[in-house]
């Protein structure tokens, strides 16, 4: 049970994380024409963060794209690792 809740933590503080960090580089992302506000940044790094990926803000500069891909990185070794933790 401390695996699950630690799993779980360390996901809610990803999700925190690359939203604060969505928002601070704002102007590398593109939406159309639409202000971002902040649930948009953290509904953005929610869909990132649980595999889904599909929403219509994307990235345009190569500093944003690192940023993505850094995060789903992360996802991808989280979830690797907590499938075998818990196949032990």
């Amino acid at each position: 049970m401390k695996r699950a809740v630690r799993v779980f933590i360390f996901h809610i503080a990803c999700i925190i994380l690359f939203s604060i960090l969505y928002s601070n580089f704002s102007e590398r992302y593109h939406k159309t024409g639409d202000k971002f506000t902040t649930i948009d940044y953290i509904l953005f790094s929610t869909t990132i963060q649980a595999g889904v990926g599909i929403y219509d803000i994307h990235t345009h500069t190569y500093l944003g794209k690192i940023i993505l891909i850094t995060q789903q990185i992360l996802m991808i070794m989280t979830h690797i690792i907590t499938l075998y933790f818990f196949t032990l």
